[in-house]
């Protein structure tokens, strides 16, 4: 008897020819994230087999994973009628003891071979069941827990219950993105929106010393952190950027009513660089409609009009309420809340323009040495490799690229 967790998908369920990649790399997210275990792939199931690990640890673990609809926890065994039997009465009594009062018998006889039928199976564990515990009784409507049976070609699977998992596709199947990290409620949820999508995402910040803290940098990196447990396993790197030359350079040359977008124009720069050099084909953003005085549809347009790449912005019409809704559920929302400045709030004009033409901020830019304060700030970038909640190893933008 092995302990397995068998998981199912949804969408991926709808890819046609090109499903067996989607599984495949689904299949790679479950092995960095539960490193040494057992993954297989089962005509429509991928089955876990572990054994150290605690239940609980597996099931926070497995709701992260982006690409599982639901999963079960079980047990697959052979054949044998009694060993089947006792299964299912031990977990029935599990469940008993959490509370659970009803339940009923689910049997799916894939293997013709085996000579009870699917309802005959499901009515004769069922009163094995009861005659291990008369406590329990029969519901087949609407029962609190069901037990599981699925009889498969070389064995039988046996499990309680489907827990709902995060669903969406798996991450890295639909290529590299660029997050704008900010020490806010927004971005960290826009990024967990990108993996759901399939995104393998990295983090860029920026910061203002001495204008912001070594606490707010902190900060953005215990965000980084909690979005590396939904990243399949996957290294995170953290890019983050001394951006105070350029916002007092940006500061002291444009109109103060269009610094604010002048500054946004310049961090998608940044951005372009860093895609340039580790091939991202998006940058992605917290950003939504009207939000703030940078939101505008004609203030996202010109900021855009400075980004080479695809911007990618899935909050753009969500509520706020909504994002925080979300932000309490992935667990992002306690770190975001706390009280430290970030680029963002620095040098925030009185009245800042909400409707900026590009041709006009192009002739504002020209008012200071932009080309050598690019270089300068893409050269102060220092990255952070992050895995598992935890900092790996840090270095220089120039020394990464040089061993490129």
């Amino acid at each position: 008897m092995e302990k397995v967790v068998i998981i199912r998908y949804g969408e991926i369920g709808l890819k046609g020819k090109n499903r067996i990649f989607f599984e495949k790399k689904l299949v790679a997210n479950i092995k960095n994230t539960f490193k040494g275990s057992k993954v297989s792939r089962r005509r429509g199931r991928i089955i876990l087999t572990y054994s150290e690990e605690n239940s609980e640890n597996i099931v926070g673990k497995m709701k992260k994973i982006f690409g599982i609809q639901n999963f079960s926890i079980g047990f697959y065994v052979d054949f044998d009628q009694k060993t089947i039997e006792k299964v299912c009465c031990d977990l029935a009594n599990y469940n008993y003891e959490k509370g659970k009062k009803t339940f009923r018998v689910n049997t799916n006889r894939a293997n013709k071979s085996f000579p009870i039928r699917s309802m005959d199976f499901s009515a004769l564990m069922g009163e094995k069941v009861l005659a291990s515990n008369p406590e329990l009784s029969v519901d087949l409507h609407d029962p609190d827990f069901y037990i599981g049976i699925d009889i498969r070609e070389k064995g039988t699977y046996i499990f309680t219950d489907k827990i709902n998992g995060a669903a969406g596709l798996p991450v890295g199947v639909s290529g590299r993105g660029l997050l704008l990290l900010s020490g806010g409620i927004d971005s960290p949820v826009a990024g967990w929106y990108a993996m759901k999508r399939g995104i393998s995402i990295d983090c860029i910040h920026f910061s203002s010393p001495p204008y912001t803290s070594d606490e707010a940098l902190n900060k953005v990196l215990d965000l980084a952190k909690i979005l590396t447990s939904f990243n399949g396993g996957r290294p995170l790197m953290f890019y983050s950027v001394n951006f105070t030359e350029a916002q007092v350079s940006i500061q002291r040359s444009v109109k103060p009513s269009i610094s604010l977008v002048v500054q946004r124009r310049f961090m998608m720069k940044v951005c372009n660089s860093v895609c340039d050099s580790f091939n991202y084909k998006a940058v992605i953003s917290g950003e939504s409609v009207g939000q703030v005085a940078s939101q505008t549809l004609e203030n996202i347009f010109s900021i855009d009009d400075a980004c080479k790449k695809l911007v990618i912005r899935p909050l753009i019409t969500f509520d706020k309420i909504d994002t925080i809704k979300l932000s309490k559920e992935i667990g992002t929302y306690e770190t975001s809340i706390l009280p430290f400045e970030d680029s963002c709030t620095v040098f925030v004009p009185d009245s800042p323009a909400t409707k900026t033409r590009i041709k006009s901020l192009k002739r504002e830019e020209e008012l200071y040495e932009e080309e050598e304060l690019l270089e300068n700030t893409v050269n102060t970038i220092k990255i952070f490799k992050l895995i598992d909640g935890k900092i790996e190893g840090s270095d220089t933008f120039e020394n990464i690229k040089k061993n490129l």
